[in-house]
C-alpha cells in the first residue's frame, strides 16, 4: 500500500506534543510519523528535564522504553526461534523451563497473549534481587487458569525472556543485540545503555538519584537492567528502522511477523493480537486508527502504532516518569489518543 498524506497538519502534531511540556506531563518528547518507504515527521520538543539548564532534547536521544520492551525485544527474538524450529506458540512453557513442571498447562501461547492467568505485577523486587529475584518470579503461580481470560502481567514477559535465553544459551541482552538490533543498524538501541555514548533521557529517582540509563521499572532495576518486561533503551529513528527491518522480513519471513502482528485472539471480549495489542478506544491508539492497527505502549511514556493497510507508523517518545510516576498517566493517554486522531484521520491508501 502507498500512503497518501492527506491534509497532515503538523502544527496541530507539534501544538498537542507541547502541550504535554506545558501541563507538566512529560519534560520533552520525541515524534516520528513515517512509511515504510519514507519519514514524514521527526522532531523534537522540550528539555530532558525540569531543571532551567536541562539539555534539550534532540531527535537522537534514548529513552527508557519500559513495556515497549516486550515487543522490540522479546517478541523479535521469539520470532527468530520461531523461524529457526526452536520453539511453538503451542509449546507448554515446562518443555524449556523445569521451573515450569507444576504448572504443565501453561504454553507460551498464553505468556504472549497475556492469558495466562499470572498476576499483573511482583513486589518480589523488595526482598530480593538478581538471580535470587529471578528465580522467585519462575516460580509464582497463576491466580487465574490458562486460555481464560486476558490480564495483562509483566510476569509474562520475563519469563518469556528466560525461555530465550535457555534457548540461545546466551543472555538475552547478548542475543538480542547480536541477532536483532545490529543485523537491522540499530546502534543506541538495547540494555543498560553508555551514558557517555549516547544521550539517554533521565527518568524517576530511585536510591537517591534519578536513573538515566537504567530502567524506571522496579522489577527490570532490579534483575539487573534486563527485563523482558522492560529495560531496553532506543531512539525514535532506531525504532523506525526495527519496524520497517521487521515488516519488509529481514531477519524472519515476513509471514511469521504478520502472524504476531495481524492474527487477532479474544479472552472474554477483550481483543489481542500475539503480544501486539489492538487499537482500544479507551487506550492510547485514539479512535480513528483503522482497527487492524498494531501497537503498544511504555509506562514512562512511550508508544508505537503501526496501521498495516495504509502503511503509516507514529512513534512517540517521553519520560513520563521524570515528572510523575502515576498521577499523570490519564492526562499521557489523552495526549496520546489525541495525537494519533491528528496524524491517522489524514491518511488514506491506493
Amino acid at each position: 500500500m502507498e500512503v497518501i498524506a492527506l491534509n497532515l497538519n503538523l502544527g496541530r502534531v507539534e501544538s498537542i506534543a507541547i502541550e504535554g511540556i506545558e501541563k507538566r506531563i512529560y519534560p520533552g518528547a520525541v515524534v516520528l510519523i513515517g512509511t515504510k518507504d519514507e519519514m514524514l515527521f521527526l522532531k523534537a520538543f522540550g528539555k530532558e528535564s525540569p531543571e532551567k539548564y536541562a539539555k534539550a532534547v534532540r531527535v537522537d536521544t534514548v529513552y527508557d522504553l519500559a513495556s515497549l520492551t516486550k515487543v522490540v525485544a522479546v517478541l523479535p527474538a521469539f520470532m527468530l526461534l520461531m523461524s529457526e524450529g526452536k520453539l511453538s506458540l503451542g509449546d507448554p512453557v515446562y518443555v524449556h523451563l523445569k521451573e515450569f513442571t507444576n504448572r504443565k498447562q501453561i504454553t507460551l501461547f498464553h505468556l504472549i497473549t497475556h492469558s495466562s492467568g499470572m498476576p499483573p505485577y511482583s513486589t518480589a523486587w523488595k526482598k530480593s534481587k538478581g538471580e535470587e529475584l529471578l528465580r522467585n518470579l519462575l516460580h509464582i503461580k497463576p491466580e487465574i487458569p490458562p486460555g481464560r481470560t486476558f490480564r495483562y502481567s509483566c510476569i509474562n514477559f520475563i519469563i518469556l525472556k528466560t525461555v530465550i535465553e535457555r534457548i540461545s544459551g546466551i543472555p538475552f541482552a547478548a542475543f538480542v543485540k547480536e541477532r536483532i538490533f545490529l543485523p537491522l543498524g540499530l546502534e543506541s538501541t538495547g540494555f543498560l545503555p553508555n551514558i557517555k555514548a549516547f544521550h539517554v533521557a533521565p527518568t524517576c529517582k530511585r536510591e537517591g538519584e534519578f536513573l538515566r540509563g537504567r530502567p524506571d521499572d522496579e522489577l527490570a532495576y532490579y534483575l539487573g537492567g534486563v527485563g523482558g518486561n522492560a529495560g531496553c533503551f532506543s531512539s525514535a529513528m532506531d525504532l523506525y528502522r526495527l519496524i520497517n527491518g521487521l515488516e519488509a522480513g529481514q531477519l524472519f519471513p515476513e509471514r511469521i511477523y504478520k502472524l504476531f502482528t495481524h492474527e487477532v485472539v479474544e479472552f472474554k471480549g477483550v481483543k489481542t493480537h500475539l503480544g501486539w495489542r489492538v487499537p482500544d478506544f479507551f487506550g492510547s491508539s485514539g479512535d480513528i486508527i483503522d482497527r487492524v492497527a498494531y501497537g503498544h505502549t511504555g509506562f514512562t511514556g512511550t508508544s508505537i502504532w503501526v496501521e498495516p493497510k495504509s502503511g503509516l507508523r507514529v512513534i512517540f517518545l517521553s519520560n513520563r516518569t521524570r515528572l510523575k510516576r502515576r498521577s499523570t498517566i490519564p492526562m499521557m493517554q489523552s495526549i496520546r489518543r489525541r495525537l494519533h486522531n491528528v496524524i491517522f484521520q489524514a491518511s488514506t491508501s491506493r
